[in-house]
């Protein structure tokens, strides 16, 4: 029996793809499958691959279809081919340790109930995009929490924390999700796993909402990769984004629109955010299915508001700044407008000099580690955090 999918969309990111593709190969696990969705303008680079250099059952190709496919129809194929009993997205240019099914047999043991499987996450900058070398953070930490849904909830419907982006790790994009749930959801949602095409975040809404029970472990299983390629080493560049923005808006006409005339913060703008994509994602959701949003318009103004005193770039600093400040003149009448009052600019206060633990943290400089890509960076990882096996015989302690 197949315990997990992986699904892997990609498009016309081949050489970071194929890396993450034989990364994952390099595991002894049996018991789970990888589904490759290449939504690329050439299908020729994957499909060789497939049928001249790698032959591993364990691997399936599903190649392009006649048109580029929007990313949320593209994530939508890839779970309705999977086999296993609890599915999982990731990024062309991201890892995940096989060895999760041992985590995933041994909730499904002691938490029967569970549905959504979170877990701790790295971050890594592929080389190409260390423009100047950050902090690579290893979460040393290996508890197990049962998630209160409300809390959960508050957090991703209504921003309650205040931050850019709501700290919910419960999803199926690198998070587990058992296939019972995303069929269920398919079938209360209109007859679809994804409708938004910012669909990680719309995923997670669905997810938190119908699922059972939730449970997060603190371990690191898996590596955020973010190449030269990625979205998020596009928002380095204003007209890198911009061109990023156009083409995604493009490739999902037909689908929800972004730029909400009801939640008026549009991506298409020059001053747009990540942050403001994410909110008007989850907005949509809690309008469309009729959830409270108490509260949401005061949070979202301190999300802003931590978005800017995050921006490093003055230029940057005051076009966000005049992108949110006419959001909210026009929502709702101006009603919410008081609630957004950011501080002055302060200029770059980053400090990604120190290496060090800090909390549950391991701070490691990018440039420190010998690491080139995202798996070499889990496992340079696994000698500071607790092995799956302890985790999942309730050891708390270990040596080597």
């Amino acid at each position: 029996m197949i315990q997990l999918s992986i699904c892997l969309p990609t498009r016309n990111r081949q050489k970071y793809c194929i890396e993450t593709i034989r990364a994952l190969a390099q595991s002894e696990v049996t018991n789970f499958e990888v589904i490759v969705g290449d939504n690329s303008d050439d299908a020729s680079v994957l499909s060789g691959f497939f049928s001249d250099d790698f032959q591993d059952p364990r691997f399936r190709l599903i190649g392009p279809e006649d048109r580029v496919l929007p990313m949320v129809d593209n994530w939508e194929r890839l779970v309705g081919e999977t086999k296993g009993r609890w599915l999982c997205v990731i990024g062309d240019d991201d890892y995940i340790d096989p060895k999760l099914v041992l985590l995933l047999k041994y909730y499904e043991r002691i938490y029967p109930k569970a549905e959504s499987i979170s877990w701790a996450r790295m971050n890594f900058s592929w080389p190409d995009n260390r423009t100047d070398p950050g902090l690579s953070v290893i979460p040393v930490a290996h508890d197990t929490y049962l998630a209160v849904k409300s809390i959960v909830q508050d957090q991703l419907y209504r921003w309650s924390q205040g931050n850019k982006r709501p700290s919910v790790g419960f999803g199926i994009y690198h998070g587990a999700v058992r296939k019972s749930l995303m069929e269920r959801i398919k079938r209360k949602y209109g007859g679809r796993y994804f409708e938004h095409p910012v669909v990680d975040y719309e995923s997670s809404c669905k997810i938190i909402r119908e699922a059972k029970m939730l449970v997060h472990c603190q371990r690191p299983f898996s590596v955020l990769g973010a190449c030269a390629a990625s979205n998020s080493a596009g928002t380095k560049s204003r007209k890198t984004m911009a061109e990023r923005i156009k083409a995604f808006k493009a490739e999902a006409e037909g689908k929800v629109d972004m730029d909400d005339p009801v939640f008026p913060f549009p991506i298409s703008d020059p001053g747009a955010s990540i942050c403001a994509s994410i909110a008007s994602t989850t907005s949509w959701f809690c309008r469309t299915y009729g959830i409270d949003l108490t509260g949401f318009p005061e949070n979202f103004a301190r999300a802003a508001m931590d978005e800017l005193s995050g921006t490093v770039i003055e230029e940057d600093f005051m076009l966000k700044k005049a992108y949110f400040e006419r959001g909210f003149d026009a929502w709702e009448g101006g009603k919410w407008r008081d609630c957004f009052q950011p501080a002055p600019f302060w200029g770059n206060r980053s400090t990604n000099e120190m290496c060090g633990v800090l909390k549950n943290y391991l701070y490691v400089r990018e440039d420190v580690t010998p690491s080139q890509t995202p798996a070499e960076f889990y496992r340079f990882a696994e000698a500071t955090i607790m092995p799956i096996e302890h985790v999942t015989s309730g050891a708390r302690t270990f040596s080597r």
